[in-house]
């Protein structure tokens, strides 16, 4: 398994040399993992400019290359996962569980009760990952994914409850 080590990084400024390098690596996974729909640097970093989304990422200690992040929002009790993803030549490695179980620390930490997110029907790797991970499917958002061949698919509502005893200050 690869050693990583997690970082949190809000809103940032063009200044911050780190920063818009930390959104090129970023768009650069994207592209390799969403091909039809891949966010770019400026999209992610607008999502940004909202103090209420926020992305950690994990990056190799032995290279320091970013191999994975989280791009998520938390609004009052609810986390939501609006994207996770690990570089290619890193999947199966454990990087995006880490990831997933740092972000719900870290919300359960600042208030959160659970965590949602949508993932397609069709990908079942992804629903496997979230279900291993506590999720469970919560309703279908029909239709709500375009196809590149024009056709659509659904949207799986899935949540995570957090356990009371760890949210009760």
């Amino acid at each position: 398994m690869t050693a990583i080590q997690i970082y949190k990084l809000d809103k940032t400024s063009p200044q911050d040399n780190t920063s818009q390098q930390v959104l090129a690596q970023l768009a650069h996974i994207e592209s390799g993992l969403f091909i039809y729909d891949a966010w770019s640097a400026a999209q992610i970093n607008s999502l940004l400019a909202q103090p209420f989304n926020h992305i950690i990422y994990a990056t190799d200690e032995l290279n320091q290359q970013l191999i994975g992040y989280c791009i998520y929002s938390h609004i009052f009790e609810d986390s939501e996962i609006l994207r996770i993803g690990t570089c290619l030549d890193y999947q199966q490695q454990g990087i995006a569980s880490q990831l997933l179980t740092a972000m719900a620390q870290m919300s359960q930490a600042t208030g959160a009760e659970r965590m949602l997110l949508e993932v397609r029907e069709d990908n079942h790797a992804a629903i496997a990952f979230y279900q291993k991970h506590g999720f469970e499917q919560v309703a279908v958002r029909k239709n709500y994914y375009d196809n590149h061949d024009m056709t659509k698919t659904h949207a799986l509502i899935m949540q995570r409850k957090f356990n009371a005893k760890l949210n009760a200050k």
